[in-house]
């Protein structure tokens, strides 16, 4: 269980827990731009809520192929405060309707592990390697390109490894798909970045590339993680408060 400000996650059938990754996904992303977004392979839905939070106006859905994580996710959406406006489709991710003119924002934590060697567990497998039964990084822009509103402003935001940059911006290319925004996360300033945070948009632009690491000096995080993250995070009261309840 991980619990935010405004709502729970539970995600005890999911075979990938909530991590940083999809934190830093749901706050970074442009969620206030659009009124229909969507979240490919939602897990327990913690984009899904992320999103739901930032954008009053939104409605939200999120797809999940794997029936335990889906379960997990429609639970903790039926006890957040916004059950009217998110919904959690159990589907493969090819088979989801587009709304009438598409969605204004996709964002994706997709499977990014590239190894031969998979995991026994065959859920886990299809969560984290594009190997295993999960997305490609191919098909996962197939999906956004066929998704995503083909309007100014519509974009489109994943969170990779850093290493996957350079391949990934070149497959979105041939998906008109084009970076305008960067931001390369890493642990402290000064370290080589382990993640990298992008937008996609229809319009070729210049690229805004910043830098987000996430701890400080002294092993806390990081002010600009803390600003990022302000609005989820249990502040030290909050916790305190949580724990003498």
């Amino acid at each position: 269980m991980f619990t935010f400000q405004q709502f729970t996650l539970h995600d005890e059938h999911c075979a990938m827990k909530v991590g940083t990754d999809g934190v830093l996904l749901g706050a970074w992303c442009p969620a206030e731009r659009g009124a229909h977004l969507l979240d490919m392979g939602c897990g327990c839905g913690v984009v899904s809520l992320m999103m739901a939070q930032r954008a009053p106006q939104a409605q939200v859905t999120g797809v999940e192929i794997d029936p335990h994580a889906a379960a997990d996710a429609a639970a903790n959406v039926a006890a957040s405060p916004w059950p009217d406006r998110v919904h959690i489709a159990c589907c493969d991710v090819a088979v989801l309707p587009t709304p009438p003119g598409g969605f204004d924002g996709v964002a994706a934590n997709p499977p990014y592990h590239e190894e031969e060697l998979l995991p026994p567990d065959a859920r886990r497998a299809t969560a984290r390697h594009t190997s295993g039964g999960g997305l490609t990084f191919a098909a996962l822009l197939h999906q956004a390109d066929r998704l995503l509103a083909h309007r100014e402003g519509a974009w489109f935001c994943v969170v990779l490894p850093a290493q996957a940059e350079s391949a990934f911006t070149a497959l979105a290319a041939a998906w008109g798909l084009h970076p305008c925004r960067i931001a390369e996360v890493v642990t402290r300033t000064g370290k080589p970045a382990k993640r990298v945070l992008m937008e996609f948009t229809r319009t070729p632009q210049p690229v805004c590339r910043t830098s987000l690491p996430l701890c400080n000096d002294k092993g806390g995080r990081s002010e600009a993680y803390q600003t990022l993250c302000k609005d989820f995070y249990l502040t030290e009261e909050q916790k305190r408060a949580l724990s003498r309840a």
